[in-house]
């Protein structure tokens, strides 16, 4: 927890398009997480890393310079209700520009695109607030490879936003393994799902600034790191968020499981006011 007025920054678990009717444990959060944002926080804009953009070049970062940003229904085989969903937001190419000079100024090769927002921004966004018509949201892309250590180079890169009252948020997923998941049906998360959202918990939560960063570098050597995440781009966005955290604090948000998925979300530098859900 924070007493300075800077923005917080958080880290997410976004799920499936699924999230817009969920009134679950997931979706009871994402109202509060809503409210929190338009009612209490007001920022001047959200920037938000998602785990569904990744370049085609490697060592590249791409921001979203939408004024209108499209949505891109990029998820399959669901009920066509959830492909004609429309959202009421904006962009900002103004912010994109900025944000492609702080990443340039940090050494990290950038440029802005005509993106529009994937489900990673959108899904969780707008199951958390109706309408964001008045809060610019500008997205930015992952690296394209596995590495985590880039990813907090490129949220401590983006930090000083929080200054000028913009929320920062990495969009992923705690544990995310889709493999096999017709089959799994409904038996119980295996336990090494838990000791891996634990330990992400523990990191989030007991350290900070570059100690958290150099135990948390440590969670590709998982025995279960595979297991939790076959490819990366669903943590990688932790990452960023620990980066843009700099010296504050976690909490814990909200803990869920179903299958091999964590719903796990954290808040780095709240307001020592506010009521955790």
């Amino acid at each position: 927890m924070s007493t300075a007025t800077k923005a917080p920054v958080f880290f997410i678990s976004h799920g499936g398009p699924t999230l817009l009717e969920n009134e679950e444990k997931p979706g009871r959060f994402y109202d509060w997480f809503g409210s929190l944002i338009q009612k209490k926080l007001a920022p001047k804009a959200i920037v938000i890393i998602t785990a569904h953009w990744q370049p085609q070049e490697e060592d590249t970062i791409l921001v979203d310079a939408s004024e209108k940003p499209k949505l891109i229904y990029d998820f399959f085989n669901f009920p066509q209700r959830f492909y004609q969903q429309t959202w009421d937001q904006s962009g900002s190419p103004e912010l994109a520009h900025r944000v492609v000079g702080l990443l340039e100024k940090a050494g990290i090769r950038a440029s802005e695109r005509q993106y529009g927002h994937d489900h990673g921004v959108w899904v969780p966004l707008k199951r958390a607030m109706t309408s964001c018509s008045t809060i610019p949201i500008v997205a930015v892309s992952t690296f394209l490879d596995d590495h985590l250590a880039p990813h907090v180079k490129l949220g401590e890169a983006l930090e000083s936003l929080r200054d000028e009252n913009m929320v920062i948020i990495g969009s992923g997923s705690a544990v995310h393994n889709l493999e096999g998941w017709k089959t799994f049906g409904d038996r119980p998360s295996p336990d090494y799902v838990f000791e891996f959202d634990k330990l992400m918990e523990t990191l989030a939560t007991k350290y900070t600034g570059k100690e958290r960063v150099e135990k948390a570098l440590g969670l590709d050597q998982h025995a279960h790191y595979r297991d939790c995440h076959p490819t990366a781009e669903h943590l990688v966005p932790f990452f960023v968020s620990l980066g843009a955290a700099g010296q504050d604090r976690g909490v814990k948000l909200v803990e869920d499981y179903y299958a091999r998925l964590s719903w796990s979300c954290y808040g780095f530098g709240l307001p020592e006011d506010i009521q955790i859900n």
